[in-house]
């Protein structure tokens, strides 16, 4: 590809890494997402005021995990619902914060977060992406 300016190269590189994070960057958060919820919310204890859900709908089913477009990459946030109907509250934020039934805070967000850092997996990702996109990236 030939590029007659420095904005038309970087508008390009832009897009092409904006749509890596939002396919292959985020298929990879997602996962991990899905891998935090059942290490810290799932094992952290069993409930015996409520039955969860787990890919059924609760948090642990990725189809409640939503991703979307902000500047320079993404957020993805699981949306599960609550199973009782209320919609004045998150799930999410029931969960990590701790509260009702709930007895102490888990941070599942913040678990991915670290464990997709430490692992890399969203750096090689991103890479494999631009590379398939015919971009070379060492």
């Amino acid at each position: 590809m030939t590029f007659n300016n420095l904005n038309d190269l970087m508008k390009f590189m832009e897009t092409q890494i904006q749509d890596t994070m939002c396919k292959e960057v985020a298929d990879v958060a997602v996962e991990q997402l899905g891998n935090s919820v059942k290490t810290t919310v799932y094992d952290a204890y069993k409930p015996t005021k409520y039955v969860r859900r787990y890919s059924n709908g609760g948090l642990g089913d990725i189809r409640n995990m939503e991703v979307t477009e902000v500047e320079n990459g993404i957020e993805v946030r699981d949306v599960a619902p609550l199973d009782n109907g209320r919609t004045d509250y998150a799930l999410d934020d029931i969960v990590v914060h701790g509260y009702g039934n709930h007895p102490f805070g888990r941070d599942f967000y913040a678990d991915a977060l670290d464990n997709l850092e430490y692992s890399g997996d969203a750096k090689n990702a991103l890479k494999s992406g631009l590379k398939r996109r015919g971009i070379n990236v060492k």
